[in-house]
């Protein structure tokens, strides 16, 4: 898997990236054939610290995009809820790709 990180108004350190790799690595375990993954940081400065950080991750699998956007005071912690988005979205579509099948196959 590809990881490309772009980062807007923050500096991304080695420990960030390593971090994000860790954690975004675990969805290729649920969904192996990821070809590319973007990660988008953004910290913008509002007035509100709950809103600090922004980051946007969109996985490309065989021409299926999955996309979770989050925002969070802390970066790790963005990072953290964003995946966990990932994660559900996999599921999902996973599931619905195994109901599909499921269906064409059943005949009364």
């Amino acid at each position: 898997m590809e990881l490309r990180v772009t980062s807007k108004n923050v500096e991304v350190s080695d420990t960030d990236r390593e971090y994000m790799e860790k954690k975004l690595g675990r969805l290729a375990h649920h969904l192996p054939n990821i070809t590319e993954s973007t990660v988008e940081i953004t910290r913008e400065n509002t007035k509100e610290p709950q809103d600090r950080y922004v980051v946007q991750v969109t996985l490309n699998s065989r021409g299926t995009l999955l996309r979770g956007e989050v925002r969070a005071p802390v970066l790790a912690a963005a990072i953290d809820n964003v995946a966990d988005v990932l994660d559900r979205q996999i599921e999902r579509f996973k599931g619905r790709r195994y109901e599909k099948g499921r269906r064409e196959g059943e005949r009364y």
